[in-house]
Protein backbone atom coordinates (compact mmCIF):
# COMPACT_ATOMS: atom_id res chain seq x y z
CA UNK A 1 0.00 0.00 0.00
CA UNK A 2 1.88 3.14 -0.85
CA UNK A 3 1.83 6.46 1.19
CA UNK A 4 -0.54 8.11 -0.17
CA UNK A 5 -3.17 5.23 -0.59
CA UNK A 6 -3.13 5.25 3.44
CA UNK A 7 -3.06 8.71 4.21
CA UNK A 8 -6.03 9.32 1.66
CA UNK A 9 -7.10 5.85 0.59
CA UNK A 10 -11.35 4.99 1.51
CA UNK A 11 -10.42 1.47 1.24
CA UNK A 12 -11.12 -0.78 4.19
CA UNK A 13 -7.13 -1.15 4.70
CA UNK A 14 -6.41 2.32 4.35
CA UNK A 15 -8.91 3.65 6.87
CA UNK A 16 -8.01 0.56 9.65
CA UNK A 17 -4.06 2.22 9.16
CA UNK A 18 -5.51 6.16 9.33
CA UNK A 19 -7.87 4.79 12.74
CA UNK A 20 -4.66 2.87 14.25
CA UNK A 21 -2.35 6.00 14.07
CA UNK A 22 -5.07 8.25 15.69
CA UNK A 23 -5.26 5.76 18.14
CA UNK A 24 -1.40 5.82 18.83
CA UNK A 25 -1.99 9.66 18.89
CA UNK A 26 -4.55 9.49 21.18
CA UNK A 27 -6.76 11.20 18.71
CA UNK A 28 -10.16 8.70 19.83
CA UNK A 29 -12.65 10.67 18.48
CA UNK A 30 -11.27 10.82 14.80
CA UNK A 31 -10.81 6.97 15.36
CA UNK A 32 -14.14 6.55 16.32
CA UNK A 33 -15.16 8.16 13.03
CA UNK A 34 -12.54 6.45 10.64
CA UNK A 35 -13.82 3.33 11.37
CA UNK A 36 -16.61 3.60 12.03
CA UNK A 37 -19.01 1.33 9.42
CA UNK A 38 -15.35 -0.08 7.99
CA UNK A 39 -15.56 -3.84 7.21
CA UNK A 40 -12.82 -5.58 8.01
CA UNK A 41 -11.10 -8.35 10.96
CA UNK A 42 -10.03 -5.98 13.30
CA UNK A 43 -12.73 -2.93 12.88
CA UNK A 44 -14.31 -4.34 15.92
CA UNK A 45 -11.45 -4.02 18.40
CA UNK A 46 -10.19 -0.31 16.97
CA UNK A 47 -13.84 0.74 16.98
CA UNK A 48 -13.64 -0.82 21.11
CA UNK A 49 -10.25 0.95 21.64
CA UNK A 50 -11.72 4.46 20.55
CA UNK A 51 -14.50 4.41 22.59
CA UNK A 52 -12.84 3.16 25.45
CA UNK A 53 -10.10 5.87 24.87
CA UNK A 54 -12.98 8.33 24.56
CA UNK A 55 -14.36 7.17 27.89
CA UNK A 56 -11.03 7.66 29.50
CA UNK A 57 -10.87 11.11 28.17
CA UNK A 58 -14.14 12.43 29.30
CA UNK A 59 -13.76 10.61 32.57
CA UNK A 60 -10.35 12.27 32.90
CA UNK A 61 -11.83 15.75 32.10
CA UNK A 62 -14.70 15.48 34.61
CA UNK A 63 -12.49 14.97 37.21
CA UNK A 64 -10.01 18.03 36.30
CA UNK A 65 -13.88 19.42 36.08
CA UNK A 66 -14.45 18.80 39.29
CA UNK A 67 -10.94 19.49 41.17
CA UNK A 68 -11.56 22.93 40.02
CA UNK A 69 -14.69 23.42 41.41
CA UNK A 70 -16.83 23.31 37.59
CA UNK A 71 -19.19 21.06 38.72
CA UNK A 72 -21.96 21.68 36.14
CA UNK A 73 -18.72 20.90 33.25
CA UNK A 74 -17.55 18.32 35.05
CA UNK A 75 -20.97 17.01 34.77
CA UNK A 76 -21.45 17.26 31.03
CA UNK A 77 -18.32 15.29 30.71
CA UNK A 78 -19.98 12.15 32.80
CA UNK A 79 -22.86 12.48 30.16
CA UNK A 80 -20.39 12.27 27.49
CA UNK A 81 -18.30 9.03 29.11
CA UNK A 82 -22.05 7.52 29.37
CA UNK A 83 -22.88 8.23 26.06
CA UNK A 84 -19.45 6.75 24.63
CA UNK A 85 -20.08 3.41 26.90
CA UNK A 86 -18.81 4.08 30.32
CA UNK A 87 -19.97 1.32 32.75
CA UNK A 88 -22.11 2.12 35.80
CA UNK A 89 -19.55 1.50 38.01
CA UNK A 90 -17.07 3.82 36.03
CA UNK A 91 -19.72 6.29 36.26
CA UNK A 92 -20.33 5.49 40.12
CA UNK A 93 -16.64 5.74 40.89
CA UNK A 94 -16.47 8.96 39.08
CA UNK A 95 -19.30 10.79 41.34
CA UNK A 96 -17.84 9.36 44.58
CA UNK A 97 -14.59 10.74 43.38
CA UNK A 98 -16.30 14.22 42.74
CA UNK A 99 -17.97 14.26 46.19
CA UNK A 100 -14.73 13.66 47.62
CA UNK A 101 -13.49 16.30 45.88
CA UNK A 102 -15.70 18.43 47.05
CA UNK A 103 -15.48 17.86 50.46
CA UNK A 104 -11.83 17.89 50.17
CA UNK A 105 -12.56 21.77 48.95
CA UNK A 106 -14.26 22.86 51.56
CA UNK A 107 -11.60 21.01 54.09
CA UNK A 108 -8.76 23.00 52.30
CA UNK A 109 -10.62 26.42 52.67
CA UNK A 110 -10.86 25.77 56.16
CA UNK A 111 -7.56 24.68 56.44
CA UNK A 112 -5.31 26.60 54.28
CA UNK A 113 -2.72 27.60 56.96
CA UNK A 114 -2.30 23.82 57.70
CA UNK A 115 -2.01 22.67 53.88
CA UNK A 116 0.76 25.56 53.24
CA UNK A 117 2.98 24.52 56.30
CA UNK A 118 3.05 20.94 55.16
CA UNK A 119 3.84 22.12 51.41
CA UNK A 120 7.40 22.66 53.11
CA UNK A 121 7.92 18.82 54.65
CA UNK A 122 10.22 16.87 52.70
CA UNK A 123 9.59 15.32 48.83
CA UNK A 124 7.73 12.62 49.56
CA UNK A 125 5.92 12.62 52.82
CA UNK A 126 3.34 15.89 51.96
CA UNK A 127 0.04 15.40 51.33
CA UNK A 128 -0.14 15.81 47.52
CA UNK A 129 -2.79 18.71 48.19
CA UNK A 130 -1.15 20.55 50.15
CA UNK A 131 1.57 21.62 47.56
CA UNK A 132 2.21 24.20 45.87
CA UNK A 133 0.05 25.83 42.99
CA UNK A 134 3.25 24.91 40.35
CA UNK A 135 4.77 21.63 41.95
CA UNK A 136 3.90 19.09 38.98
CA UNK A 137 2.46 16.55 41.65
CA UNK A 138 -0.36 18.72 41.88
CA UNK A 139 -1.21 18.10 38.25
CA UNK A 140 -0.34 14.34 38.82
CA UNK A 141 -2.53 14.06 41.95
CA UNK A 142 -5.51 14.39 39.71
CA UNK A 143 -4.27 10.91 37.53
CA UNK A 144 -4.03 9.65 41.19
CA UNK A 145 -7.09 9.22 41.77
CA UNK A 146 -7.82 6.65 38.49
CA UNK A 147 -5.12 4.46 40.77
CA UNK A 148 -6.30 1.61 43.22
CA UNK A 149 -6.01 3.69 46.43
CA UNK A 150 -3.35 0.91 48.20
CA UNK A 151 -0.96 2.10 44.81
CA UNK A 152 -1.68 6.00 45.27
CA UNK A 153 0.94 6.46 47.98
CA UNK A 154 3.78 4.63 46.38
CA UNK A 155 3.46 6.30 43.22
CA UNK A 156 3.10 9.31 44.79
CA UNK A 157 6.50 8.44 46.81
CA UNK A 158 8.32 8.65 43.91
CA UNK A 159 8.27 12.52 43.92
CA UNK A 160 8.43 15.59 41.54
CA UNK A 161 10.36 13.79 38.93
CA UNK A 162 8.33 11.00 38.46
CA UNK A 163 5.15 13.20 38.25
CA UNK A 164 6.71 15.75 35.80
CA UNK A 165 7.80 12.29 33.45
CA UNK A 166 4.23 11.02 33.56
CA UNK A 167 3.22 14.54 32.67
CA UNK A 168 4.82 14.50 29.61
CA UNK A 169 2.95 11.74 27.92
CA UNK A 170 -0.34 14.03 29.19
CA UNK A 171 1.43 16.39 26.80
CA UNK A 172 2.21 14.53 24.28
CA UNK A 173 5.15 13.61 24.45
CA UNK A 174 5.06 10.10 24.71
CA UNK A 175 9.12 9.64 23.04
CA UNK A 176 10.52 12.04 26.29
CA UNK A 177 8.19 10.26 28.72
CA UNK A 178 9.59 7.12 27.58
CA UNK A 179 12.82 8.20 28.80
CA UNK A 180 12.60 10.26 31.31
CA UNK A 181 10.50 7.17 33.51
CA UNK A 182 13.10 4.71 32.90
CA UNK A 183 14.71 6.02 35.69
CA UNK A 184 11.46 4.93 38.20
CA UNK A 185 10.55 1.54 36.72
CA UNK A 186 13.11 -0.80 38.99
CA UNK A 187 11.90 1.51 42.03
CA UNK A 188 8.70 0.85 41.83
CA UNK A 189 6.79 -2.20 39.29
CA UNK A 190 3.47 -0.31 38.83
CA UNK A 191 5.40 2.85 37.11
CA UNK A 192 5.57 0.46 34.28
CA UNK A 193 1.96 1.36 33.80
CA UNK A 194 2.89 4.84 32.98
CA UNK A 195 5.67 3.67 30.79
CA UNK A 196 3.82 1.54 28.87
CA UNK A 197 1.58 4.53 27.78
CA UNK A 198 4.09 6.66 27.06
CA UNK A 199 5.61 3.89 25.01
CA UNK A 200 2.01 3.65 23.07
CA UNK A 201 1.61 7.16 22.35
CA UNK A 202 5.38 6.83 20.89
CA UNK A 203 4.36 4.09 18.79
CA UNK A 204 6.76 1.64 20.43
CA UNK A 205 3.83 -1.20 20.46
CA UNK A 206 6.31 -4.16 21.76
CA UNK A 207 7.78 -2.19 24.47
CA UNK A 208 4.50 -1.40 25.62
CA UNK A 209 3.55 -4.82 25.44
CA UNK A 210 6.79 -5.66 27.53
CA UNK A 211 6.35 -3.29 30.30
CA UNK A 212 2.39 -4.28 30.82
CA UNK A 213 3.31 -7.89 30.93
CA UNK A 214 6.25 -6.75 33.58
CA UNK A 215 2.98 -4.60 35.47
CA UNK A 216 1.18 -7.89 35.55
CA UNK A 217 3.39 -10.03 36.89
CA UNK A 218 4.41 -7.64 39.48
CA UNK A 219 1.23 -5.83 40.35
CA UNK A 220 -1.61 -7.78 39.15
CA UNK A 221 -3.52 -6.39 36.46
CA UNK A 222 -6.16 -4.29 37.26
CA UNK A 223 -8.29 -1.01 36.01
CA UNK A 224 -7.18 2.45 36.20
CA UNK A 225 -9.95 4.49 35.94
CA UNK A 226 -11.31 3.17 32.54
CA UNK A 227 -8.51 1.26 31.44
CA UNK A 228 -8.07 -2.24 32.31
CA UNK A 229 -4.82 -2.97 32.17
CA UNK A 230 -4.81 -6.62 31.05
CA UNK A 231 -7.69 -5.97 28.79
CA UNK A 232 -5.33 -2.80 27.57
CA UNK A 233 -2.01 -5.33 26.71
CA UNK A 234 -4.29 -8.14 25.04
CA UNK A 235 -5.76 -5.67 22.43
CA UNK A 236 -1.82 -3.91 21.83
CA UNK A 237 -1.05 -8.23 21.17
CA UNK A 238 -3.60 -8.39 18.81
CA UNK A 239 -2.47 -5.54 17.10
CA UNK A 240 0.77 -6.81 16.54
CA UNK A 241 -0.45 -9.96 15.47
CA UNK A 242 -0.12 -11.90 18.23
CA UNK A 243 -3.48 -13.14 18.60
CA UNK A 244 -3.11 -16.51 20.36
CA UNK A 245 -0.85 -14.43 23.17
CA UNK A 246 -3.47 -11.86 23.14
CA UNK A 247 -6.40 -14.79 23.89
CA UNK A 248 -4.30 -16.44 26.30
CA UNK A 249 -3.69 -13.16 28.46
CA UNK A 250 -7.71 -12.46 28.16
CA UNK A 251 -8.28 -16.25 29.47
CA UNK A 252 -5.76 -15.63 32.19
CA UNK A 253 -7.73 -12.85 34.00
CA UNK A 254 -11.16 -14.78 32.91
CA UNK A 255 -9.26 -17.46 34.98
CA UNK A 256 -8.72 -15.27 38.06
CA UNK A 257 -12.15 -14.10 37.98
CA UNK A 258 -15.40 -13.37 35.44
CA UNK A 259 -15.44 -9.57 34.27
CA UNK A 260 -18.07 -8.77 31.16
CA UNK A 261 -15.07 -6.14 29.94
CA UNK A 262 -12.93 -8.98 29.58
CA UNK A 263 -15.29 -11.37 27.98
CA UNK A 264 -16.26 -8.39 25.87
CA UNK A 265 -12.96 -8.10 25.05
CA UNK A 266 -12.24 -11.62 24.32
CA UNK A 267 -14.98 -12.31 21.87
CA UNK A 268 -13.84 -9.27 19.78
CA UNK A 269 -10.68 -10.71 19.83
CA UNK A 270 -12.02 -13.68 18.50
CA UNK A 271 -13.90 -12.59 16.02
CA UNK A 272 -10.85 -10.74 14.36
CA UNK A 273 -9.07 -13.86 14.42
CA UNK A 274 -11.57 -15.56 12.19
CA UNK A 275 -13.20 -17.80 15.07
CA UNK A 276 -16.77 -16.32 13.71
CA UNK A 277 -18.80 -19.52 15.25
CA UNK A 278 -17.16 -19.28 18.92
CA UNK A 279 -17.44 -15.54 18.44
CA UNK A 280 -20.85 -15.92 17.84
CA UNK A 281 -21.48 -18.25 20.43
CA UNK A 282 -20.10 -15.72 23.32
CA UNK A 283 -21.81 -12.86 21.82
CA UNK A 284 -25.10 -14.80 22.33
CA UNK A 285 -24.03 -15.33 25.88
CA UNK A 286 -23.08 -11.66 26.96
CA UNK A 287 -25.98 -10.60 25.65
CA UNK A 288 -28.35 -12.30 28.22
CA UNK A 289 -26.08 -10.29 30.86
CA UNK A 290 -25.50 -6.83 28.77
CA UNK A 291 -28.49 -6.25 26.50
CA UNK A 292 -28.09 -3.33 26.00
CA UNK A 293 -24.61 -3.17 24.17
CA UNK A 294 -25.12 -2.30 20.70
CA UNK A 295 -21.61 -3.22 19.56
CA UNK A 296 -22.72 -6.88 20.95
CA UNK A 297 -25.72 -7.17 18.80
CA UNK A 298 -23.62 -6.12 15.74
CA UNK A 299 -21.04 -8.89 16.51
CA UNK A 300 -23.83 -11.62 16.67
CA UNK A 301 -25.29 -10.48 13.25
CA UNK A 302 -21.85 -10.23 11.36
CA UNK A 303 -21.03 -13.67 12.27
CA UNK A 304 -24.37 -15.06 11.61
CA UNK A 305 -24.05 -13.44 8.14
CA UNK A 306 -20.68 -15.29 7.76
CA UNK A 307 -22.56 -18.58 8.40
CA UNK A 308 -25.53 -17.99 5.87
CA UNK A 309 -28.02 -16.69 8.44
CA UNK A 310 -29.30 -13.93 6.99
CA UNK A 311 -32.84 -14.38 8.78
CA UNK A 312 -30.82 -14.49 12.16
CA UNK A 313 -28.09 -11.64 11.62
CA UNK A 314 -31.94 -9.83 11.20
CA UNK A 315 -33.19 -11.09 13.94
CA UNK A 316 -29.91 -9.73 15.83
CA UNK A 317 -30.09 -6.55 14.71
CA UNK A 318 -33.73 -5.77 15.09
CA UNK A 319 -33.45 -6.78 18.74
CA UNK A 320 -30.60 -3.97 19.21
CA UNK A 321 -31.80 -1.53 17.52
CA UNK A 322 -35.30 -2.14 19.32
CA UNK A 323 -33.33 -0.84 22.50
CA UNK A 324 -32.17 2.68 20.52
CA UNK A 325 -34.73 5.49 20.16
CA UNK A 326 -34.65 7.44 16.46
CA UNK A 327 -35.78 10.34 17.53
CA UNK A 328 -33.18 11.61 20.85
CA UNK A 329 -34.95 13.90 23.41
CA UNK A 330 -38.35 12.23 23.41
CA UNK A 331 -37.50 9.04 24.43
CA UNK A 332 -34.91 7.38 27.38
CA UNK A 333 -33.55 4.58 25.13
CA UNK A 334 -29.66 5.22 24.16
CA UNK A 335 -29.31 6.92 20.19
CA UNK A 336 -30.42 4.47 17.15
CA UNK A 337 -27.37 2.78 16.34
CA UNK A 338 -26.56 4.40 12.64
CA UNK A 339 -24.35 1.29 11.92
CA UNK A 340 -27.00 -1.16 12.93
CA UNK A 341 -29.44 0.57 11.14
CA UNK A 342 -27.41 0.23 7.71
CA UNK A 343 -26.79 -3.51 8.11
CA UNK A 344 -29.84 -4.38 8.89
CA UNK A 345 -31.21 -2.11 5.57
CA UNK A 346 -28.80 -3.86 3.12
CA UNK A 347 -30.10 -7.08 4.60
CA UNK A 348 -33.97 -6.34 3.78
CA UNK A 349 -32.33 -4.92 0.56
CA UNK A 350 -30.75 -7.40 -0.96
CA UNK A 351 -33.53 -9.97 -0.22
CA UNK A 352 -36.10 -8.13 -1.13
CA UNK A 353 -37.77 -8.64 2.07
CA UNK A 354 -39.83 -6.14 4.50
CA UNK A 355 -40.45 -3.16 2.11
CA UNK A 356 -42.21 -1.27 4.53
CA UNK A 357 -39.73 -1.95 7.53
CA UNK A 358 -37.28 -0.51 5.12
CA UNK A 359 -38.78 2.90 5.02
CA UNK A 360 -38.46 3.56 8.31
CA UNK A 361 -34.79 2.38 8.03
CA UNK A 362 -34.49 4.60 5.87
CA UNK A 363 -36.09 7.51 8.17
CA UNK A 364 -34.68 6.51 10.94
CA UNK A 365 -31.03 6.72 9.52
CA UNK A 366 -31.51 9.92 7.52
CA UNK A 367 -33.14 11.37 10.41
CA UNK A 368 -29.87 9.92 12.96
CA UNK A 369 -26.76 10.53 10.39
CA UNK A 370 -25.12 13.70 10.83
CA UNK A 371 -22.27 12.71 8.89
CA UNK A 372 -21.41 13.00 5.00
CA UNK A 373 -22.66 9.98 3.12
CA UNK A 374 -20.51 6.68 3.49
CA UNK A 375 -20.19 4.35 0.77
CA UNK A 376 -22.80 2.53 2.34
CA UNK A 377 -25.21 5.01 2.21
CA UNK A 378 -24.80 4.77 -1.49
CA UNK A 379 -25.39 0.88 -2.09
CA UNK A 380 -28.56 1.31 0.29
CA UNK A 381 -29.52 3.69 -2.14
CA UNK A 382 -28.75 2.01 -5.51
CA UNK A 383 -30.63 -1.40 -3.80
CA UNK A 384 -33.72 1.02 -3.17
CA UNK A 385 -33.34 1.89 -6.76
CA UNK A 386 -33.15 -1.45 -7.72
CA UNK A 387 -36.46 -2.90 -5.71
CA UNK A 388 -38.24 0.02 -6.97
CA UNK A 389 -37.75 -0.55 -10.57
CA UNK A 390 -35.95 2.58 -11.18
CA UNK A 391 -33.74 3.66 -14.39
CA UNK A 392 -30.27 3.95 -14.09
CA UNK A 393 -29.42 1.54 -12.19
CA UNK A 394 -26.39 0.02 -14.05
CA UNK A 395 -24.69 3.05 -14.02
CA UNK A 396 -25.07 3.33 -10.01
CA UNK A 397 -24.16 -0.04 -9.45
CA UNK A 398 -20.93 0.35 -12.25
CA UNK A 399 -20.13 3.98 -9.91
CA UNK A 400 -20.25 1.67 -6.28
CA UNK A 401 -17.50 -0.36 -7.92
CA UNK A 402 -15.37 2.04 -9.23
CA UNK A 403 -15.04 3.53 -5.88
CA UNK A 404 -13.43 0.13 -4.58
CA UNK A 405 -10.05 -0.61 -4.66
CA UNK A 406 -9.32 -4.37 -6.78
CA UNK A 407 -9.63 -7.02 -3.46
CA UNK A 408 -12.65 -5.01 -1.24
CA UNK A 409 -14.67 -7.52 0.00
CA UNK A 410 -17.46 -5.17 -0.62
CA UNK A 411 -17.12 -5.51 -4.62
CA UNK A 412 -18.97 -9.24 -4.62
CA UNK A 413 -21.47 -7.23 -2.86
CA UNK A 414 -22.63 -5.06 -5.52
CA UNK A 415 -21.66 -8.08 -8.07
CA UNK A 416 -24.07 -10.17 -5.79
CA UNK A 417 -27.05 -7.74 -5.66
CA UNK A 418 -26.92 -6.47 -9.65
CA UNK A 419 -25.76 -9.60 -11.84
CA UNK A 420 -28.01 -8.04 -14.65
CA UNK A 421 -27.31 -4.42 -14.61
CA UNK A 422 -23.45 -5.26 -14.13
CA UNK A 423 -23.67 -7.77 -17.52
CA UNK A 424 -25.15 -5.31 -19.89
Amino acid sequence: MGFLSRLFGTDADSRVARTKRFLERGEYNEARMEIDDVIHPQAAALQEEALNGLVGLNLQEASARFNAGDGDGGREHLAMAKQFGATPAQLREARREARVVRDRLRQEAEDAAAAEAEATAPEGSDPLWGLPPDDPRLRYAMLLEAWPEHLRERLAALGADFAKAVLLTEEGKGGEALMALGAFVEREPAARYERARAALQAGKLPAAVSDLQSFGDAVGHLRIGPVHTGIMLAQLQARLGRGPDALATLDNLLAAGDDLAVRGSRAGLLESMGRHEDARKEAEKLLLVAPKDQGLYRMLARTRLRAGDRMGAAMALEGGLAKTCSNPGKCGNQAFDVVAGRMLLQVYLEDRMEPERTKELLRDISRANQGPPQWEDRYIAALAARNDGAIGISDMAAQLLRELPAGDPRRSKVATAFPAQLAG
